[in-house]
């Protein structure tokens, strides 16, 4: 056969699979000057990445907050909260979850609310906080903490807000509930009062109330807190006296200083939540050794899974990215390609949060990604996103989605629109969303995921509208997906 020939055939085959190629569809909705959120769908291979793009400063800004404001309840989600409800308590503009957790809802890293340590850091994990000036700052600190008695002896504070281990003291505010704990017996140390807000490197002075021994647990008091210690942390709290002045001091350590300087930065952060692993790190992509120091193994970071992340832009811009997985409409990512996807959306440095059932995104009290357990999940801690320049809308008409109402199966397509006396409304002023038996996109498009009955939501000119939807059939077999790649050689 001519040479010439086979060249053709092989450049008519690569031509036919370029045309095959279906090119990401994206779309970008703008809430105000300083704030829009894009969305990016994509059929081959099946992927939906959801992202806002924020641009802090005096009118727009950030807050941390811990499902049900707490970090434990007495009750079966032991105060972990969904995502949605988080946000429409404190009437956020957007929000998104944050950091990974036990079935406690006590946040693994950093939480710092008003610019109080509520959650230690975790160690080689990273964090993201911002000033009220909204400069964003990435890190690890590491954490420090002491307590002086009356007499000038010293001891460390091992963590705030959490479970006291052996040889461990930790303190406890209203933060975290209604009682602070300890694996063993120990001593608590209850503080009448103690000055607030604890922020990273501030001494502040509490009042001692009451010294128990041999006890596992002891009531926080609104305005105190409790110091509990066990073994040798014990021993030092057991020669508090009631009625004694105690000087606390916690603080954050520069990661690159060994933990033997401030972390001066950290000082001026009012907000921040944590995560893991670096994914962009100084404009780099990080690699496999750099994912197994923070702790995560190669079936966490090198397999397709549904992920949320924020970064920085070179610009100062924040962004937030979730990725659907393990469904049919969106497989997933692995971290390497979580890092390229926030690296294309411009992030020069970027930090996986977590995953999995808990990756949601919320706009205009809407949820605009579709959690790959069917339902939205209660997580330890939210990203809260607040716009001064967006304001309440009065409703003056009446919008319906069209249809109200439709019955479909698993895998059927259909589109929705809204209505405003009989005519269309763009979609460029919609937020679209869906409960938990399928996925609707921005244009308004939906699939049939899951049996079930739930509804598709718009917020439309200051108002919600829903239609529902009933989904018969057989819930899909698991989402085919394709190969992640090998993984960097050693």
């Amino acid at each position: 056969m001519n040479k010439w020939l086979i060249y053709s055939m092989i450049g008519l085959v690569f031509l036919g699979q370029a045309q095959n190629k279906q090119e990401p569809e994206t779309i970008n909705k703008r809430l105000s000057a300083n704030t829009s959120f894009f969305q990016e769908v994509s059929a081959q291979p099946p992927l939906a990445i959801q992202g806002m793009r924020i641009k802090l400063g005096e009118r727009v800004h950030l807050r941390a907050n811990l499902g049900s404001d707490v970090m434990v309840l007495d009750n079966p989600a032991r105060g972990r909260e969904l995502t949605s409800r988080t946000a429409w308590r404190h009437r956020a503009v957007a929000a998104i979850n944050t950091d990974f957790f036990p079935y406690t809802g006590d946040p693994l890293g950093l939480c710092i609310i008003g610019g109080e340590i509520v959650s230690e850091p975790f160690p080689n994990r990273p964090a993201i906080g911002w000033t009220t000036e909204g400069k964003v700052v990435l890190g690890a600190p590491q954490f420090s903490g002491e307590v002086t008695r009356a007499d000038g002896t010293k001891f460390a504070i091992a963590g705030v807000n959490r479970s006291a281990k052996p040889e461990e003291m930790i303190l406890s505010t209203n933060y975290f509930g209604a009682a602070a704990n300890a694996e063993a017996k120990g001593v608590a140390v209850i503080l009448e009062t103690l000055e607030r807000p604890m922020t990273p490197g501030r001494a502040v002075r509490g009042v001692v109330r009451e010294v128990r021994d041999n006890f596992s647990s002891a009531p926080i008091p609104f305005n105190g807190g409790v110091l509990m210690g066990l073994n040798s942390a014990g021993e030092f709290l057991r020669l508090v006296k009631p009625g004694e002045q105690l000087t606390i001091r916690l603080d954050l350590l520069d990661e690159n200083s060994g933990g033997t300087k401030p972390a001066m930065e950290w000082r001026k952060v009012r907000e921040a939540v944590a995560g893991g692993p670096w994914l962009i790190k100084a404009n780099k992509p990080l690699v496999k050794a750099d994912y197994e120091a923070a702790g995560f193994n190669e079936s966490f970071w090198n397999r397709r899974h549904p992920r949320t992340a924020v970064g920085i832009t070179k610009e100062g811009d924040l962004l937030w990215v979730v990725v659907d997985g393990r469904q049919t409409h969106s497989q997933g990512a692995t971290l390497p390609e979580l890092a390229a996807i926030m690296k294309r959306y411009g992030a020069v440095e970027a930090i996986n949060l977590d995953g999995g059932g808990s990756t949601s995104m919320v706009v205009q009290n809407v949820n605009v990604n579709s959690p790959s357990d069917g339902a939205e999940r209660a997580v330890a801690n939210s990203l809260l996103l607040f716009d001064e320049n967006i304001r309440p809308l009065t409703n003056l008409q009446e919008y319906a989605v069209d249809p109200p109402r439709i019955q479909l199966k698993v895998g059927d397509k259909t589109r929705f629109r809204v209505l405003v006396n009989g005519q269309a409304v763009s979609t460029w002023n919609i937020i679209w969303g869906c409960g938990s038996n399928g996925f609707v996109d921005q244009w308004g498009r939906y699939v049939a995921l899951r049996p079930g009955v739930s509804n598709v939501s718009a917020w439309v000119g200051g108002a919600w509208v829903h239609a529902i939807v009933e989904v018969l059939g057989d819930p899909p077999p698991p989402p085919a997906t394709t190969p992640p790649p090998a993984p960097p050689p050693k």
